[in-house]
């Protein structure tokens, strides 16, 4: 059976991955390790509902729209370009999720709010 890495922070995913880390690899629970390539991971409830509630600070919306995307997040797996643009990056000390926009952000988040209602 293979060995599945727990990340239990954004400081743990920074510190373990080979490449960078996007949101929708962290939500899959595929990263690829420093140590062994691409493998499984599993986020602890803790960290996979921090995670999510930056995403959703990023993606923003009204509050039943935060709450319905805060239930696929959790639940799925959603598959969406723009979470794939969601890095996890470090500056200063502590590690967060942002954002690499295209030309049209507002455009990109709405297309993103709507697939994941």
């Amino acid at each position: 059976m293979a060995r599945v890495t727990t990340i239990n922070s954004l400081e743990k995913a920074f510190k373990v991955s080979a490449t960078q880390v996007t949101a929708q690899q962290l939500l899959n629970g595929r990263m690829c390790l420093k140590t062994t390539g691409w493998t499984n991971v599993h986020l602890t409830d803790e960290f996979k509902n921090e995670l999510i509630n930056q995403l959703i600070d990023i993606i923003g919306g009204h509050s039943h729209t935060r709450d319905i995307i805060r239930v696929t997040l959790k639940h799925e797996k959603p598959q969406h370009w723009a979470l794939k643009r969601m890095l996890l990056e470090k500056y200063g000390k502590k590690p967060k999720i942002s954002y690499c926009a295209g030309q049209d952000y507002v455009s990109e988040i709405k297309h993103l709010r709507d697939s994941l209602k």
